[in-house]
Formats: C-alpha cells, sequence, structure tokens
C-alpha cells in the first residue's frame, strides 16, 4: 500500500509503529517500533510482552489470527477478540476458543464475502 500511497520507493527507510490502547480509556499502554518487513502478528507478541498490566482480554483483526499470537495470549492468559480469518480452518490442541468462531463463522457465513 506504500508504494502506491507515497510512489516509488527513494532510498527510504519506512517503520511501523505498533501501539497498544486501553479501549475504556484511550491509553497507550505499549507501543513498538519495527522496520516495514515486520508483520503486524510478528510484532504482536513482543508488545504484549511489554506491558505490566493485567489485560483480561485482547481484540484485534484478522491479521492476528495466527497461532503466534493465539499462543502469546494464551500463555500470558489473555482472552482472545480475534474474529478468523476468512475461510479458516480448524486448528488442533488448545485453540477450543478460537475453533468455536470458526465454526461460528461456518455457521452464520460471516466473512462470505
Amino acid at each position: 500500500w506504500k508504494v502506491k500511497k507515497h510512489g516509488q520507493e527513494r532510498r527510504r527507510i519506512w517503520r511501523k509503529l505498533h501501539l497498544a490502547v486501553d479501549s475504556k480509556t484511550h491509553e497507550i499502554i505499549c507501543a513498538d517500533l519495527s522496520l516495514n518487513n515486520v508483520t503486524d502478528s510478528e510484532a504482536f507478541p513482543g508488545l504484549i510482552r511489554q506491558t505490566h498490566r493485567k489485560i483480561r482480554a485482547a481484540s484485534a483483526d484478522g491479521a492476528y489470527d495466527t497461532r503466534l499470537c493465539h499462543d502469546e495470549l494464551r500463555r500470558k492468559k489473555i482472552s482472545a477478540l480475534i474474529p478468523p480469518r476468512k475461510g479458516a480452518g480448524y486448528w488442533p490442541g488448545e485453540y477450543a476458543d478460537r475453533n468455536r468462531a470458526v465454526a461460528n463463522q461456518r455457521l452464520t457465513g460471516s466473512n462470505a464475502r
């Protein structure tokens, strides 16, 4: 998207700022700066590890529907509010909540556009 938005690259090093925000107070609770080639889901575990607050639930878009993100949330005992990606399959093992979301997605036909 950056080439479409800003034109062809001219010796720039793009950075991405990843933020975790308290949904009630809108306060930034942690931040991480990464290079452009780091995906959001790759930066997510490091972002979660930074905070010393007790987080009960984390919500994110479908780009964060990866084992890496779900494993980190489960490790810290945080409830994941992440919709499955379009066409998502079931994961074996300790992913019961996510698998229920996949089943619900298939049942209701959401994300079927």
